[in-house]
């Protein structure tokens, strides 16, 4: 019996491959072509959008820095304004023959005697109501917050009335004719409240004395170009009349006089100095500017 056996030939192995039919392949290009033209491709689009990488500190401190600058400008343009609104002040000043009236912005007034000043904050007025103040005034002050006026040596503290202020050198003043008013002095901050027909005093060691004043009306009789004067150092007499008519008067020697009577500026200085020094045994002489007052006769 005969054994059948298959034996393979091995060239028939490639008749064989030769023999299939032809299959066609989805692709045609190798994973590195294809791997290729995808990094082209990556290239191309990073080329043309390129990313912008933001660091989040440097854009807070960019922020920062325009904040501060920004609050700096505007601190400093408040505090301009501030202090200009603060520091601007109105001056009204009646010179020697002059009396003027003076309009505060609440509406309140001074009547103001010869050589007298008073200067206040206009823009700040509403804030504080305050005027410096020397020589002689006569107040109307209008119903508000607390109203100031300061001199050298006091202080006169009102909330709506009318009263007379007399700040010349050494002498402090303050007649009240409506209302309530506290004079308090500079020098020691003692003070003393008067009412109408009152006047308060700032005498030389600091201290503050009230009395009733029984001549009230001769007090702001100056407002109707007439003064009146009651045992009245002479010095101070003649610094009046310097005043109210624009003269110097010299004396030759100390005169310790006093002085009671009165005038009215409708008169000639010439009169006045005749009334004046007539009463009190005097010699007058007319020189450049004003006159020359003597004890003793003057000769021409």
């Amino acid at each position: 019996m005969k054994n059948d056996k298959q034996h393979i030939n091995p060239g028939s192995d490639k008749d064989f491959m030769q023999s299939l039919p032809e299959i066609e392949r989805p692709f045609k290009k190798s994973k590195e072509d294809v791997w290729s033209e995808l990094s082209d491709m990556m290239d191309e689009q990073e080329t043309e959008t390129p990313i912008r990488t933001i660091k989040p500190q440097e854009t807070k401190v960019r922020s920062l820095k325009q904040i501060y600058w920004a609050a700096a400008a505007i601190l400093v343009l408040m505090l301009s304004t501030s202090a200009f609104l603060r520091l601007y002040t109105t001056t009204v000043e009646a010179g020697a023959g002059q009396h003027l009236t003076a309009l505060l912005p609440d509406g309140s007034s001074i009547e103001l005697n010869a050589s007298s000043t008073i200067k206040y904050h206009p823009y700040w007025w509403r804030f504080n109501r305050q005027v410096q103040f020397e020589g002689e005034g006569f107040f109307k002050v209008q119903k508000g917050k607390s109203f100031e006026v300061v001199s050298s040596r006091g202080k006169t503290i009102v909330l709506g009335t009318s009263f007379n202020i007399y700040s010349r050198k050494n002498d402090y003043k303050v007649t009240c004719y409506t209302g309530k008013v506290r004079v308090v002095s500079v020098i020691s901050g003692k003070s003393a409240d008067i009412t109408p027909n009152q006047r308060a005093e700032v005498i030389a060691n600091g201290s503050v004395i009230s009395k009733n004043e029984e001549l009230a009306e001769e007090t702001i009789s100056w407002m109707e170009d007439k003064f009146y004067f009651k045992g009245t150092p002479i010095q101070l007499v003649f610094e009046e009349i310097e005043r109210q008519y624009g003269i110097s008067i010299q004396t030759k020697e100390k005169l310790n006089y006093l002085y009671t009577g009165n005038f009215t500026i409708t008169r000639q200085a010439e009169d006045v100095m005749k009334r004046v020094c007539k009463g009190l045994n005097l010699n007058y002489k007319k020189v450049n500017g004003g006159y020359l007052v003597s004890k003793d006769g003057l000769s021409e």
